[in-house]
C-alpha cells in the first residue's frame, strides 16, 4: 500500500502557521534554539505518511532556511545544536512510534528572502525512506551513539563559520569518507604549534576569526567540517589545513572541482602558508595569520 499524508496533520500545521504568521509579521524577533526545535518537531510530524501496516513514516533529512542574521548566530554553535535537535527528533519519532530509518540529517542554510525569526522547511525523500525502513523504536543507546558520532562537536575554540545562502540544496546523504580524518596527534619531532588563526570574509557580513587550535582542519560543505562553507561551487571535502613536522602550516586542496585561489593565483593545488597569506574558497576569502 502506498504511503499517503494524513491531511488532520496538514490542516493543524497550515493553523499553526497561520497564527506564528502573524505573531512574527508585527513582532519579529531573533529565532532562538528551543524555538526552531519546537518548529522543527511541528514539521515533521506535518510530513508523516501513512504506512500499509498502519504505521507512520517520518522523512529523515531535512534542510532548514534561516535568514542570515540568525543563520550566522546559530552557525557559531552549530554541530551542538544540531546534535540536541537531533536526539530530541528520534525521542519525539520513538515515543510516537513512528519510522524513522536513519538519525536525522539536518542541514542548515541562510535564506536573505526570509525575515528576521522566520525559518522555512523542506525534506528530501530518498528511495525507500517512506517504506518498511527501519522503525526508531529499533535504536538502543549504543546504535544511536555509533550514528551520532558521524556529528563530531567542535573542539574549544573551534567554532565553524557562518555559512552563506546556497542557490540550491543538495540530496546527498550525509557520509562520512575515509580522506575525511581531520583529527590527528603531533609526532614527537614535531615542533609544538604557534598560535595561528583565520580571519574569514563574507560578502556583506563583518569578519569573523577562527583560532587554529589542532594541526588538521577541515574546510568543506559537509557538516563534519571544522569551517563549512554552504556554497554551490564547493565541494563536500575541499581543503585542509595541515600543521606539519618542518613548523609550517600547509594548505591542500583536496581534489575539489573549483580549486582554491591563493594570493590571487587560481586552481592552486598545494601552499605553504605564510603570514598575511589570502586564498579564496567560494565566496569565502581567508587570511592566514600566525606568530
Amino acid at each position: 500500500m502506498k504511503a499517503r499524508p494524513n491531511p488532520i496533520s496538514k490542516i493543524e500545521s497550515f493553523m499553526q502557521f497561520l497564527f506564528e504568521d502573524f505573531w512574527e509579521r508585527f513582532f519579529p524577533s531573533p529565532l532562538e534554539p528551543a524555538e526552531l526545535e519546537q518548529k522543527l518537531e511541528r514539521f515533521m510530524e506535518s510530513q508523516r505518511s501513512l504506512l500499509g501496516d498502519g504505521r507512520f513514516s517520518v522523512p529523515y533529512i531535512y534542510d532548514i532556511y534561516l535568514n542570515i542574521k540568525d543563520h550566522q548566530q546559530l552557525m557559531s554553535n552549530q554541530a551542538t545544536l544540531i546534535k540536541g535537535w537531533q536526539t530530541r527528533l528520534i525521542d519525539y519519532a520513538k515515543h510516537r512510534q513512528y519510522v524513522m530509518r536513519e538519525v536525522p540529517v539536518l542541514r542548515l542554510h541562510g535564506d536573505s528572502s526570509l525575515g528576521v525569526g522566520k525559518v522555512r522547511f523542506e525534506v528530501v525523500i530518498e528511495d525507500g525512506q517512506n517504506g518498511e525502513g527501519g522503525n526508531t523504536q529499533q535504536l538502543d543507546p549504543s546504535q544511536l551513539a555509533a550514528l551520532m558520532a558521524r556529528y563530531p562537536t567542535p573542539q574549544s575554540g573551534s567554532a565553524p563559520a557562518p555559512s552563506t545562502p546556497t542557490a540550491a540544496s543538495t540530496n546527498q546523504s550525509y557520509t562520512m569518507p575515509p580522506t575525511a580524518a581531520n583529527t590527528g596527534n603531533l609526532g614527537a619531532s614535531t615542533p609544538p604549534m604557534p598560535p595561528a588563526r583565520l580571519l574569514i570574509r563574507l560578502p556583506h557580513t563583518n569578519p569573523q576569526t577562527y583560532i587554529i587550535a589542532k594541526p588538521v582542519i577541515g574546510i568543506g560543505r559537509q557538516l563534519d567540517n571544522d569551517i563549512i562553507v554552504e556554497d554551490k561551487r564547493v565541494s563536500r571535502y575541499h581543503a585542509q589545513i595541515k600543521y606539519q613536522s618542518d613548523g609550517q602550516f600547509a594548505l591542500f586542496d583536496l581534489g575539489s572541482t573549483n580549486g582554491i585561489t591563493i594570493n590571487s593565483v587560481p586552481n592552486m593545488r598545494h601552499h605553504v602558508l605564510r603570514n598575511g597569506d589570502h586564498f579564496t574558497i567560494g565566496s569565502y576569502d581567508f587570511q592566514f595569520e600566525r606568530k
